[in-house]
Parts: C-alpha cells; sequence; structure tokens
C-alpha cells in the first residue's frame, strides 16, 4: 500500500431525539440519577458512574494486576421510570457496563452484552407498561478476567431515549468528506407502518447560527430499512487538524407528510454542540413534528503514505500515547473534567496521538479529542481466541467480536478523531499461521463497516511480522521492536507501520537511586523498595528508554509515529512489583527491611504493596514525572529546560551525584553553587545532557539554555529547608464546574519545595462542595482513594473536590499536618447544575 489517500469527515451523535407525530416533546436525556446498587446482602442508592471497586480498601493479599481492589462480583442496579405516553418506544443507551451485562425490565429478559468495554442499547418497548416499571440490570464480573484493573458497574453514562415509531436509526448517521464535498448517510428506521417523509439536514459552524449549507430529501416510504444519501457543497469550510481542530454541526430534521418544519437554533448553536449532559448542554431540543439528529464532523481529508500520514497534506507524524481507561482516584468512572484535565496535561506536553488500549472507550473521550485536536487508534480487544486470562474475552470472542467491532465502529465512525481501528493488541494467534484467518476476517468487517479508514495491530511477535500475518491488517504495528523496522522496510517496501507501543520506561516521580545503573534492563541499582528511579534509564526486559525508539524512528523516516506505554499510571500491572518477593536485597530502607524479615520468616514470602503500575510519564495523581520534560522536548515547539534530579540529599555530601537535563537548547550551561560546571552543546535528535561526575554539597543548582547564541532559557532548584508549611492550589484551565482538582504542595519556611517530604495530611471542606478522592502518585501507597487523609508522596498530594449539585456558593478547603502551617484555597462564584 505506497499511498492510499481516504476522504474522511467524522461526526459525533450527540444529541438523538424522537419523531413526534403529535407535537409533543421528545428526548433523550440522563438516566444516571438515583440507581439501587445492591452487591451481596449490601445495598445503596448510587448515581452513575458508578465503579463499586475504586472505594476500596485495598487489600495487599490480592494481586498486584488488580490493583489491590475487588472490582469482581455480582451485583444489580434497579431503577423506576414513569410511563405516561404509550404510543412512543422508549430505548436505554448503556456507554458501559463492567460486565456481563443483563436488562430485565418488569421482570422480562430485554437483551444483554457481555463485553464491559461496549456501548449498547436495549429496547425496553415491547416490556413496559403505563406507570411504574422496573428497570434492573445485572452485572458478573469474573476473577482473572482482566491483566489490569478494569472497575466493575454501570461505570459510564447511562442515557433514556423516548420516541416515535419513525426516526434516525441507532448510531444511524455516516459523515465522510472529500475534498470541498460532504456526504452523509442517514439510515431511518420505522417500527410501524410505511409513511412517506422528508429528511431535511442544515449545516452550521461548530459554535456559530449561519447555516453553511444545506440538503432536503423526500422518502416517497419509509420502513425499517431505509437509507438517505444527501451531499454538500462545503467550499469555504475551515479544515479540522490536530493543530485546528475546527467542527461543523449537521442538524437532520425528518417530518412524515410535508416538508420539516424547523426552529431556530442560534441559541444552541452558541453554546456549541455537545453530547447531551456531558458539560452543562441542554438534553433536549424539540422540533415540531419531526425529529433532530445532531452530527458533530470535521473537513479533512486524509492519506496514508509511504513516508506519513498526511491530513490536508501536511505531514503528521504521530506522537501519541496509549492510555488505559480508569481516571485514577476515580477508577473506572468516566467523568469529562478528569479526562479533559488529562489530555489538557498531554497536548502541553506535545502529544497529539491517543491509543484507546486496549478497548473501545467512552464516547466522551473522542468528543474530547475532536475538540482538543488528538488523533485516535481506536482498539477493539486485548484478546481473541488464545486466552490471557481464564476468564478473559476469550470466552467471548466467537459469539460476540463481530457484533462488538461493529458496534465500536458505527458508534465512533464520525469522529474527526478517529484515524485507525485496531483489532487486537498481542494476541496468541500471531504465532499460528492456521489462524491468520481470524485478524484477516476483523479488518474485512472494519473494512465493510468504514472504507474510509485502515486497520492496524499490536504485535510483540517479532516472527510473525516475517509471516503472512503482516499482510491481514493495514498498517503493520510494532510493539517494542525498533530494531526491526528497518527490516521491515526493506522486506516489504510500501507497506505501512509504526510503533503501536514503544518504551516502557518505568519510574517513580520524585525518587532517584545511586550509582545510575547503565543497563536499560538492570535492576541493582534501579529498583528498591518497591519503587524505581527517575533517572529515566531503566525499562523492562521488553522494552527501550525513549532515546532507544527515537534513535530508530528517527533512522526509519518510514515509520510512521509511536504510542508511548503509557501517558498516565494506571490501576493495576505494577511491573516490576507484580509478585510476592523473597529477596531481602529489594529492600534498603532499614525500617521496610526489618519488616520484610519479619513477615518473610512468619510466611515465606513479602506480600507486594504495589497497587498501580510505574510505566507513566505522569503519575497515577496527575503530577508529572521528570519523563515528561524528556518528551515535551522531542516533541512541542515550546523552549524546554528540566533539571533532575533534586537537590535534597542529606547524608551524601561529597559524593557523586548525577545532574541530568533534559532540553531542546542548542546547549546549557550548568551551575552549583555559583561555579560553572562546564557548557554541554547538544547533538541533532539529543534531548538528555549529563553531568555525571556532579558532587552532592547543598545549595543552589541552576542551568541556564541557549539558542543561536543567545539565552532563551533558565532553571534553578535549591536544597530546601525542612518543611514548614503546605499550599494549597486549584489547578485551572479546564472542567465544567462539577469537580475541582486541588494540588497540596509541601514548603520550607523561605516557600521552597521540599522534594523529600511525606507528611500526613488532613483535608477539610466547607460549603458546597464535598471531599471525592485523594492521591499523591506513590504506587504503593494503600490509603483508599475515598478519603480526607493521605500521605504526601515527595512532597506532593492531590485532592479531589466533587462540587454539590444545584447549590451556589463558594468551597473553602484546608489541609493541616502537625507541625505544618495549614493551607487553605477557596473556590468561589459557580454554580454547578446536574444535567437534566
Amino acid at each position: 500500500m505506497k499511498n492510499c489517500r481516504f476522504p474522511i469527515a467524522v461526526c459525533t451523535f450527540v444529541l438523538a431525539l424522537s419523531l413526534n407525530m403529535e407535537a409533543q416533546s421528545t428526548s433523550r436525556v440522563s438516566f444516571n440519577e438515583g440507581w439501587t446498587f445492591t452487591k451481596g446482602s449490601q445495598s445503596e442508592v448510587v448515581d452513575l458512574p458508578h465503579d463499586w471497586g475504586v472505594d476500596g480498601p485495598f487489600d495487599i493479599s490480592n494481586p498486584g494486576e488488580t490493583g489491590k481492589l475487588e472490582w469482581w462480583g455480582k451485583a444489580e442496579y434497579r431503577k423506576t421510570i414513569k410511563v405516561d405516553e404509550r404510543s412512543k418506544e422508549y430505548f436505554l443507551d448503556i456507554d458501559g457496563a463492567m460486565s456481563w451485562a443483563k436488562v430485565y425490565c418488569n421482570g422480562q429478559f430485554v437483551t444483554e452484552w457481555p463485553y464491559g468495554y461496549a456501548s449498547f442499547r436495549a429496547n425496553l418497548t415491547p416490556f413496559l407498561k403505563e406507570g411504574d416499571n422496573e428497570i434492573k440490570i445485572t452485572l458478573d464480573n469474573p476473577e482473572e478476567s482482566s491483566r489490569w484493573y478494569p472497575g466493575g458497574g454501570l461505570y459510564r453514562n447511562v442515557w433514556l431515549t423516548k420516541a416515535a415509531p419513525l426516526g434516525v436509526a441507532h448510531w444511524g448517521t455516516f459523515m465522510t468528506t472529500e475534498g470541498d464535498k460532504a456526504r452523509l448517510e442517514v439510515k431511518l428506521r420505522n417500527s410501524g407502518a410505511p409513511v412517506e417523509g422528508v429528511v431535511r439536514t442544515e449545516i452550521y459552524e461548530y459554535s456559530g447560527s449561519t447555516i453553511i449549507a444545506s440538503a432536503e430529501t423526500k422518502v416517497a416510504s419509509i420502513d425499517s430499512s431505509s437509507v438517505v444519501v444527501q451531499e454538500f457543497d462545503m467550499a469555504g469550510a475551515k479544515r479540522w487538524s490536530p493543530g485546528h481542530p475546527n467542527l461543523y454541526v449537521a442538524v437532520t430534521t425528518m417530518s412524515a407528510g410535508g416538508a420539516a418544519e424547523l426552529r431556530p437554533y442560534s441559541a444552541a448553536a452558541k453554546r456549541g454542540w455537545t453530547r447531551p449532559g456531558s458539560d452543562g448542554a441542554p438534553a433536549n431540543d424539540v422540533v415540531l413534528n419531526g425529529e433532530v439528529y445532531t452530527t458533530v464532523f470535521g473537513m479533512r481529508d486524509v492519506e496514508y503514505r509511504e513516508d506519513g500520514i498526511f491530513i490536508d497534506g501536511e505531514k503528521t507524524f504521530l506522537k501519541g500515547v496509549c492510555l488505559h481507561h480508569d481516571a485514577g482516584a476515580l477508577g473506572a468512572v468516566w467523568n469529562n473534567t478528569a479526562w479533559e484535565r488529562r489530555l489538557k496535561m498531554l497536548k502541553e506536553m506535545g502529544c497529539n496521538a491517543i491509543r484507546t488500549s486496549h478497548n473501545p472507550p467512552a464516547p466522551e473521550l473522542l468528543d474530547l479529542c475532536d475538540r482538543m485536536g488528538f488523533v485516535v487508534m481506536d482498539e477493539l480487544t486485548d484478546t481473541w481466541t488464545v486466552p490471557k486470562k481464564p476468564n478473559g474475552y476469550a470466552l467471548l470472542f466467537n459469539d460476540w467480536a463481530d457484533k462488538d467491532l461493529k458496534a465500536l465502529i458505527r458508534r465512533d465512525r464520525n469522529h474527526p478523531s478517529v484515524i485507525l481501528w485496531s483489532i487486537g493488541n498481542e494476541t496468541g494467534e500471531q504465532g499460528y499461521p492456521d489462524l491468520y484467518h481470524i485478524p484477516a476476517h476483523l479488518t474485512e468487517v472494519c473494512h465493510a463497516e468504514d472504507p474510509t479508514r485502515l486497520t492496524t495491530f499490536g504485535s510483540d511477535n517479532p516472527w510473525a511480522s516475517e509471516q503472512e500475518f503482516r499482510n491481514t491488517m493495514d498498517i503493520y504495528g510494532f510493539n517494542y521492536k525498533p530494531h526491526l523496522y528497518d527490516k521491515f522496510h526493506a522486506a516489504n517496501p510500501g507497506k505501512l507501520y509504526l510503533g503501536s507501543e514503544t518504551a516502557s520506561t518505568i519510574s517513580t516521580r520524585g525518587v532517584y537511586f545511586f550509582p545510575i545503573e547503565e543497563d536499560p534492563r538492570g535492576k541493582e541499582f534501579c529498583e528498591k523498595d518497591f519503587q524505581v528511579s527517575s533517572y529515566d534509564l531503566h525499562t523492562v526486559p521488553w522494552g527501550q528508554i525513549p532515546e532507544q525508539e527515537w534513535k530508530a524512528e528517527d533512522e526509519n523516516p518510514s515509520c510512521l509515529g509511536e504510542f508511548v506505554w503509557t501517558g498516565y499510571d494506571y490501576l493495576g500491572e505494577p511491573t516490576p512489583y507484580n509478585s510476592d518477593l523473597t529477596i531481602l536485597t529489594n529492600f534498603h530502607d532499614p525500617e521496610t527491611r526489618a519488616r520484610a524479615e519479619k513477615e518473610i520468616a512468619e510466611k515465606g514470602v513479602v506480600s507486594t504493596p504495589s497497587r498501580s503500575s510505574y510505566f507513566g510519564i505522569i503519575d497515577l495523581a496527575g503530577f508529572p514525572k521528570d519523563r515528561y520534560w524528556l518528551y515535551q522536548a522531542r516533541w512541542s515547539d515550546k523552549t524546554v529546560l528540566h533539571i533532575l534530579p533534586h537537590w535534597n540529599w542529606a547524608g551524601r555530601e561529597g559524593e557523586v551525584t548525577p545532574i541530568h537535563v533534559y532540553t531542546n537548547c542548542d546547549k546549557v550551561e550548568l551551575f552549583v553553587n555559583g561555579e560553572s560546571k562546564g557548557i554541554l552543546e547538544r547533538s541533532d535528535k539529543q534531548y538528555r545532557l549529563r553531568w555525571d561526575d556532579v558532587v552532592y554539597e547543598p545549595g543552589k543548582i541552576e542551568a541556564a539554555g541557549y539558542r543561536d547564541g543567545k539565552k532563551v532559557a533558565s532553571e534553578t532548584i535549591r536544597t530546601a529547608g525542612e518543611a514548614r508549611r503546605v499550599k494549597l492550589e486549584l489547578e485551572k484551565g479546564f472542567g465544567e464546574g462539577d469537580l475541582f482538582y486541588i494540588d497540596a504542595k509541601i514548603t520550607d519556611k523561605k516557600g521552597n519545595f521540599v522534594p523529600v517530604a511525606c507528611n500526613d495530611l488532613k483535608f477539610n471542606i466547607k460549603g458546597a462542595g464535598e471531599i471525592l478522592a485523594v492521591d499523591a502518585g506513590d504506587p504503593t501507597c494503600l490509603t483508599p482513594f475515598h478519603s480526607d487523609e493521605i500521605k504526601a508522596f515527595n512532597g506532593l498530594a492531590s485532592v479531589i473536590v466533587k462540587a454539590t449539585p444545584s447549590r451556589r456558593g463558594k468551597i473553602v478547603v484546608t489541609v493541616t499536618s502537625d507541625g505544618l502551617k495549614k493551607g487553605r484555597v477557596k473556590i468561589s462564584g459557580r454554580s454547578i447544575q446536574r444535567p437534566d
């Protein structure tokens, strides 16, 4: 495939309203409030999204891959719905239910969907009666079904759609573009007799009210298989790209009989078109005697060429990260504010691509990627028929893979952010040629459902890259095989490839061990006390440090890009501390070693406390590790200058303590207590400068960066004194007013950050909010997330505050710690409204 050009315009379904034959209101509304949740003998009323595992408590005896949290088990959710219009149809749209979900209405089975990451619809209509009706959703989340923390429960949004028998089908629009032309395919539904109707579509700018283009189609007979195709001239339209994510809205109105009667959209357009309820937008807009269905899309053409991916002719090298679906202390619960915060930090790092490893994401994640300018590799699964876990997806594959893949594509194919379908990750079938029909079939399904995008796969089997397996997907994805890029390209001219999973560098924020371990896979000087050194020179046995991957990319310009494992630390899979340990040399702190000796004497093993990963560029609490600035130096156009390690090393006076600087400046001069340690010039594609012979003495480290002979950046770090106070700072620049992230930072009396402080912190809140969760980024911390106390980790901690719905007023958060001056922050002028 030397040069494959696909025109793509993408749409996001943000509002589905049904035809109202009698001019009565129809709607799609949030169905998240007031569910009765029962697990075992315990019941409580909860609002969705809800993850029953994340509140803990942590159990150190649980395997590390579980996150030390009990996400497994059986449970049910019940809610009553009142029906007063039997002429309507009622649909329950479930964005994600973990897992083996079954839906019942008034005790009767409605439907099921076992894959916990899939979105699906339940048609309640045949089972409803006038008056009260009970909706019940049962879940059976088996142990040994996931290699990481999947969560448990109705962890994404649930929607209720009330509609007339005639309307737009579920996920019923498909928008594509080529050049200045747009084409909209609309699939209709009709559960009654065929009728005559009119379908009209008007296109607006995402935040405007002026009609850009329109089309109207008369349909002589609408039945359950009717499809309407409309075309639009979009000459002069703004284009969508990661740098300029311009969006448009296609407003499709359908009516029976005569012409579609439209109401003005200026007010709604000025608010911006969003998924209903996702950020306070109204959950319904009514069209008299008709249905309105909005499709958010972007105008752009994508070319998949041997020398890169081009969006509207501009090469877009994939500077991507892999992300699991948990949001740290929130667990698997979807929250728009939490994920906007996450994506904002990645964007500032220079990241432009997301891989949804290893499953379909929440639909709102793609909404954010559309608006913020990320491209996405949208992934189906981690497993096909060869099991990785006894109760994993292999049990479902034969019966459900086609259904899951079609659901994924039909839901997501209209997002401008989505540019690749990933059909799997590191599946065992790579090693069995007689099973290559499986990926070939999945690629065929993708092409049939969406002929505008290519498929890929994350391969960790070098042998498979030389077999016919390589031709069962459009773009070959290498997991941790940069040394094969050149060989593969030479053997397969014209075949596209990328780094689908790269690096797997491991580190703990603020932790440094000495001496430096030069062997990237060596453990002696990098892994201690269940932490990993943050010099970013250490990786897992199958991985690489960033510079090794970058060298291969630079030497092979045909590589389309990379997806780093991972953008954030995540719950579960705490490599290299997945298992119980019996080797005392792993423990260097005297107190920790003493506890380990006692536990080995009593039980023969040491229970590993690690409950989250070490792979992230950013830690679980959302604090950047040093590696963040290393990637920023390579990926972004910002001037970067970052010093590591910190300079609080009591007891190391007179010992060699290497200083590294991450930078994209031409050269850097380093000073220790005013004395120059020399100027180092950066070679092309080098982003780490090293002064490995610096001897530690307390004081001040300064670095000055130069470009074209001019000083363009500087950074200073100081040896801090004893911890004296806690400062609270509200993070800003993202969110919808439902959640607030507050950072706690421990300083000395002069205000210098104390990077070794691990004080116990106690949070208190007054006003229109509550403390939802706390964390500090320590992978070994077993304090429950749902708490008002946490031990700071290397000077930092985070508290997440949830605003009280429908209350106006200030929120005051304070933090106290023995021996420290308390901190205080006020959140004021906020009006919090619960989505309808």
